[in-house]
């Protein structure tokens, strides 16, 4: 019942390929079957009602013309006999009723249909025809030939017998139609077993070079870290050193300044040397934050949480305009540390582009650890963009690799109406 509350009852998606295949080519083909099935069924009803009712029409009219003798001279026997007759030769007819003109019975017969009769019945009215000669004995005023209705005839149809032939006629398309159906679906059984070898064949090469192409990416980012932090020592060590050290020349020439003589030129020698200071400080702090770019030693000193938490101030901090948040679970400790630099570098990119393109007025970072996948998501209230038309940059598209090279889960939403984008990331740990 869980699972069908969550997730609905999705059969199909535990088929295999072969399966999905013989059901996208075969039940197209079991629709237009019954369709067509369907449609004849209904059409040999229709068929059989309307044979009914012009057998019904004929039969009284037909009847009709016979009856005029009898119900002239009162003898019935002679009708009774063609009544008869045509009831055993017509197994549809359900009774025939002969009625005089104030419509009192004067006959009925039953014939031997099975089933209940039709509600409607068919009639025909029963006339006498004189045909009058001029002689001395025709009336005064009577020539020519007079029609007067003497009776009706009255049939009623059973349309069980003709159902009943038309259903037998239905039962051998059926049958031919399943005949055609298995046949069918034998084939394209046959036929399926070839190309799915070859389809699981292609779907296995396909997976195989996107996993390589996961490692590869993998070890690219292995490889840029590591020479990043290469990078970082040689700035930290060497650079940053020098620059040390050459910030304390210039003090100590400051310093040795105020002994020469003139004193002009002393105070323009301790000028230069307080400049040349104030540069060696200013690259010093721009070679840290490089530094710390290139290689987050607080990545390292913090985890990733502190990491997080203290990249987000500092945005805070150097950008007013927008109120930067971090919420993260207290559990975020023992995460591998590609798992860990991959989220570091994401929520890095996220807000840079929140400060570069986003012109939000506020901007959440959220970090969770649920189900042993380690969720990141990054949201602001900026202009958004329509993320379906605008080609991806190379930021966007450098975060999406390095998650799928986790093989995590990478998801941007953007409205460009009523703004905000949202980054939501998965990565296993």
């Amino acid at each position: 019942m869980a699972r069908a509350t969550s997730g609905g009852w999705r059969p199909w998606r535990r088929w295999s390929t072969r399966t999905r295949l013989l059901v996208i080519t075969i039940a197209p083909v079991v629709a237009m079957c019954l369709a067509f099935l369907w449609y004849s069924y209904q059409s040999r009803q229709q068929e059989a009602r309307a044979e009914l009712a012009e057998r019904g029409q004929v039969l009284a009219r037909m009847l009709a013309d016979s009856s005029e003798y009898a119900i002239v001279s009162g003898r019935y026997e002679g009708l009774q006999r063609t009544i008869r007759d045509v009831l055993q030769s017509d197994a549809a007819i359900w009774q025939v009723a002969l009625f005089d003109a104030r419509r009192r019975p004067l006959l009925r017969l039953s014939g031997r249909a099975v089933g209940a009769p039709e509600r409607r019945y068919y009639e025909a009215p029963v006339v006498k025809r004189v045909i009058w000669i001029a002689t001395s004995a025709a009336p005064a005023g009577q020539q020519g030939m007079t029609i007067e209705t003497v009776g009706y005839l009255q049939v009623r149809m059973a349309p069980q017998a003709l159902l009943t032939r038309q259903a037998h006629r239905f039962y051998v398309e059926l049958l031919v139609a399943c005949a055609g159906l298995l046949l069918c679906g034998a084939l394209a059984f046959r036929l399926s077993q070839g190309f799915d070898t070859s389809l699981q064949a292609s779907l296995a090469a396909l997976r195989a070079a996107d996993a390589e192409k996961r490692q590869l990416l993998r070890r690219v980012n292995t490889a840029v870290e590591a020479e990043r932090q290469s990078i970082a020592l040689e700035i930290h060590d060497e650079l940053n050193a020098v620059l040390v050290a050459a910030r304390l020349e210039a003090q100590r020439i400051a310093a040795l300044a105020r002994d020469v003589h003139p004193p002009a030129l002393a105070q323009d020698i301790g000028t230069r040397a307080q400049t040349i200071a104030r540069l060696a400080l200013g690259l010093y702090n721009s070679g840290r934050a490089l530094v710390r770019r290139l290689r987050p030693e607080v990545l390292d000193m913090l985890g990733l949480r502190g990491a997080v938490e203290e990249m987000v101030r500092q945005y805070e901090d150097s950008h007013p305009d927008c109120r930067f948040a971090c919420q993260a679970d207290e559990d975020l400790d023992g995460i591998a540390p590609e798992v860990a630099i991959t989220a570091y570098r994401v929520a890095q990119e996220a807000l840079s582009n929140v400060v570069k393109h986003a012109r939000a007025r506020h901007a959440h970072v959220r970090m969770a650890r649920r189900g042993g996948m380690l969720h990141i998501e990054i949201e602001d209230d900026g202009t958004g963009f329509d993320a379906a038309a605008r080609r991806e940059g190379i930021g966007i598209a450098g975060m999406r690799e390095r998650v799928q090279a986790l093989d995590g889960s990478f998801a941007l939403a953007s409205d460009p109406v009523a703004g905000g984008t949202r980054i939501a990331i998965a990565l296993p740990l």
